[in-house]
């Protein structure tokens, strides 16, 4: 993963000294956005990483060990969510193996390995479906004491379970709060390379942010339904590295895998206009 993309170490220069933030940047990050679970990245802006809540395709690879990885993990800032509430997650569908052109929707996309999700003892176990008929999956803690209350970092192992042929998989989730009035989050997705090239890697995350996901506004980078001062922030800050970081791409608005000048005049017509419609 790393070869494709600017280094995580790389970026870590611009934070050693700072504020202590220990967030990983490589995680997808959680946050609350208009009353709901949101997901996203963090970004390094000068001597901070701060939560950019717009992304919702990811890329994750089995890299770790054989058909396994628990990379990346989900981790939100301190005091996001109640102290003592717990995060659960849905695997909405039926996992999807990549042809080359689509992740095809019908049963014919539908491979014969599952990906098994689990974190500690055995009922912390869920295995994606056989049809697209949702699985509950199993909930986890948010920190509740201390100086990292309200903060939630887990790191679920994925494995792909057998025949585990190489490929490129997509894997539909969403999460879910025990917090009162806290709505569950959009889907999101999460693109698992299995041994895959890289070039064909990025082409399926690309073919899955326009088919299934389609931001109908992805300037909006901070998810607050307008494209401002905020979202310029961030986009400038990416704009100046060039290159992107996995897990996701806040700021590739045409889903190339880069932050060029083709997104900045993505970028400018939507902040003229301010307005975005509901993405």
């Amino acid at each position: 993963m790393k070869s494709m993309v600017m280094s995580v170490a790389m970026l870590s220069v611009c934070v050693a000294g700072a504020s202590a933030r220990a967030q990983h940047l490589d995680d997808i990050a959680l946050g609350v956005s208009g009353g709901r679970i949101a997901t996203g990245v963090f970004q390094v802006q000068g001597t901070d990483v701060v939560t950019v809540l717009s992304p919702r395709v990811f890329l994750a690879a089995f890299d770790i060990a054989p058909n396994f990885t628990n990379e990346p993990g989900f981790e939100s800032e301190v005091g996001v969510f109640a102290g003592g509430s717990r995060i659960g997650f849905n695997i909405r569908k039926a996992l999807r193996k990549w042809d080359g052109a689509s992740f095809p929707s019908g049963p014919e996309g539908i491979p014969p390995e599952r990906i098994q999700i689990r974190l500690g003892p055995s009922a912390n176990t869920s295995l994606s479906p056989l049809n697209d008929e949702p699985v509950a999956g199993f909930s986890l803690a948010v920190s509740g004491a201390g100086g990292s209350e309200g903060q939630f970092h887990q790191h679920p192992g994925f494995t792909l379970l057998e025949p585990a042929s190489d490929g490129i998989y997509l894997l539909e989730l969403e999460f879910w709060s025990t917090q009162a009035g806290l709505e569950p989050s959009r889907p999101f997705w999460v693109v698992f390379s299995q041994n895959a090239d890289d070039a064909e890697w990025l082409a399926a995350a690309s073919w899955a942010r326009a088919n299934v996901w389609s931001p109908a506004c992805p300037a909006d980078l901070n998810d607050d339904g307008l494209v401002d001062d905020t979202d310029f922030g961030i986009f400038i800050v990416a704009y100046n590295y060039l290159l992107c970081d996995p897990p996701s791409c806040p700021a590739d608005l045409n889903g190339d895998w880069v932050t060029d000048d083709s997104d900045f005049l993505i970028f400018v017509t939507a902040y003229d206009a301010l307005l975005c419609p509901d993405t």
